[in-house]
């Protein structure tokens, strides 16, 4: 299955099965350019102390045989082999060759932590730690830039991943590059990009993630190669400001790995046309200084505005898919040049465009069942000529599909038919010999119930072929899954119509909700006037208390006063008056 997005060379659209994917790409992409050309392909396994799985191939003609493992070949040498799995002996041989390369310094396993430590601070922060012979990044630390990180890293380097003969180097600032050369050739180039997530302000930051890792499901390159969550991923989404359930705001991309290795995660991003003259000759005189070096995936830390390059690693058995399937960029052709290389007499012979089948192919090895298997030659080298049948009506059924595949095998046609729906199939024909594929149509149609009516559509059809002819049946899994999706889509829509309900619910509680503040709050002024009236009648009471208490003792004491007394007769006088 492709991706809508990658972009993929016509030779080799739908010719990479799954088999195909991830580590053994390599293997099979230049097997299958072999197969191609006429080359005997040979697949085999070795003994190894581990009980592994270890496949490898050889590519033959009549003069030569060549082995190969993955993108490693028999010509290169020894000695070019040995200098480049030490990374201390390549910056030795580059450094003599006035090739620019980091300084640093090798540390074996006998060195002590703090003669590390000294060195790093005479040769000043930031600086990097790598082991003397890894590949893919393993137990590469960049970009130290304090005493206490490299003692930490030193720690975890020597005394949990175990690699104890170590380099420590002058970290380069600068962007890396991977650089593909065959025979003093650059052939591709490509920036890694360290794993990260791009913030649409939708999802969190983990749903990204998850997104992001199935999107390299559909990249033969990428497939098995993930962000997984690990310690450094999580320090990294935290010293970016996020948590795992965090929303980034749309367009911010966040880095979650320091290394910009692919194996890690990581994107690689074409840019072979914007490497300049000066840096590709830097980049060949790099490998040509390396004697029987001949194909090689070159590290270089490039200073774009200097136009500078500093080399920092050579690898002898690169990662073909880099340049194969970027993930943004133009994909780039690099294996027709290892065959032009190893085998020159092909270059300008006939190639087919037929695919043999590899998950057929490896199943024997696998299963231990032989311990090699050699690929039958294509049945021929000549252009091949493919049609595109599409037939709708009821009589597709898989009596139909059974019997076109044996009148398809009759006529030594290759393809396949596959079942679209319950009424529709896709019939792929193929083959160096047009009349048979153009007379197909008519085979078809006699297939079919002519009391039934049936809608035939032709095409042209451009992509690669397998070799012989398959039945592709929609699984029953598949159609219960489409009834469950269909009804999952009505769930969705009944939820959506809930969703929809619950919110005019909410809207109108939030309605209730504010006219019962407002009359909570009317009710509340009104107690409020009423509170201030009793203290004011409460205020008057008191008052008039107070003024009735002044005027009962101003009545006593003219009572108990002299004068009162005195004048007591008079008032009885008075009152007989009256």
């Amino acid at each position: 299955m492709t991706s809508a997005r990658l972009k993929w060379l016509p030779h080799l659209e739908n010719a990479v099965p799954t088999k195909g994917y991830g580590n053994r790409l390599s293997m099979y992409l230049i097997a299958l350019e072999a197969w191609r050309r006429g080359l005997k392909v040979k697949f085999y396994t070795i003994d190894n102390h581990d009980n592994k799985m270890l496949i490898r191939y050889s590519l033959a003609n009549e003069k030569n045989v060549y082995h190969f493992e993955s993108s490693r070949g028999e010509k290169l040498t020894r000695y070019a082999y040995d200098v480049c799995e030490n990374k201390d002996d390549t910056k030795k041989i580059l450094a003599k060759a006035g090739i620019p390369v980091p300084e640093g310094k090798r540390f074996e396993e006998n060195a002590t932590e703090e003669e590390i430590i000294s060195y790093a601070n005479k040769l000043g922060f930031p600086v990097v730690i790598k082991p003397i012979s890894e590949n893919a990044g393993k137990g590469v630390f960049s970009n130290i830039n304090t005493e206490s990180e490299l003692r930490a890293s030193v720690e975890y380097v020597r005394n949990e991943l175990h690699y104890k003969d170590i380099i420590i180097e002058k970290h380069i600032d600068g962007v890396e590059h991977r650089i593909f050369i065959v025979d003093g050739k650059v052939l591709g180039v490509v920036n890694r990009i360290p794993a990260n997530i791009i913030g649409d302000g939708k999802n969190t930051v983990e749903q990204l993630m998850k997104q992001k890792n199935r999107s390299k499901k559909f990249n033969p390159n990428l497939s098995s190669k993930i962000i997984e969550l690990d310690k450094e991923v999580m320090d990294s989404i935290q010293q970016s400001g996020y948590r795992l359930d965090s929303i980034p705001e749309k367009g911010r991309q966040i880095f979650l790995r320091s290394k910009s290795n692919v194996s890690m995660g990581g994107d690689p991003i074409d840019v072979t046309d914007q490497l300049t003259d000066e840096l590709k000759e830097l980049a060949t005189k790099a490998a040509n200084s390396i004697p029987g070096l001949d194909i090689c995936g070159l590290d270089m830390i490039i200073d774009k505005e200097k136009n500078t390059g500093v080399i920092i690693e050579i690898n002898t058995k690169p990662m073909i898919g880099l340049h194969v399937f970027p993930v943004k960029g133009r994909p780039r052709d690099v294996v027709s040049p290892i065959l032009d290389y190893y085998f020159p007499e092909t270059i300008n012979s006939n190639k087919t465009n037929l695919y043999f089948d590899f998950d057929a192919a490896l199943a024997p090895l696998r299963a231990k069942l032989v311990r090699e298997i050699e690929i039958a030659p294509p049945p021929t080298l000549e252009n091949i000529y493919a049609k595109c049948y599409t037939i709708s009506g009821p009589s597709v059924d898989s009596d139909y599909r059974s019997w076109i595949r044996l009148e398809a095998l009759k006529n030594n046609l290759h393809g396949y038919i596959e079942e679209l729906n319950d009424q529709k199939v896709q019939i792929i024909v193929a083959s160096e010999n047009e009349k048979k594929v153009q007379g197909f149509k008519t085979v078809c149609m006699e297939g079919l119930r002519e009391t039934e009516n049936h809608d035939v559509i032709e095409k042209e059809y451009t992509k690669p072929v397998k070799i012989g002819f398959e039945v592709y049946s929609i699984p029953r899994l598949w159609k219960t899954n489409q009834k469950l999706r269909k009804n999952l889509d009505d769930e969705k829509l009944k939820g959506k119509k809930l969703k929809r309900n619950a919110e005019k619910l909410k809207r109108d509680a939030e309605k209730l909700k504010l006219e019962k503040e407002k009359q909570t709050l009317r009710l509340n002024r009104k107690i409020k006037r009423k509170e201030q009236k009793i203290k004011q009648l409460k205020k008057e009471k008191s008052n008039i208390i107070i003024e009735k208490d002044k005027i009962k003792k101003e009545y006593s004491e003219v009572l108990s006063s002299q004068s009162w007394k005195l004048t007591k007769p008079l008032r009885k006088i008075n009152s007989l008056f009256k």
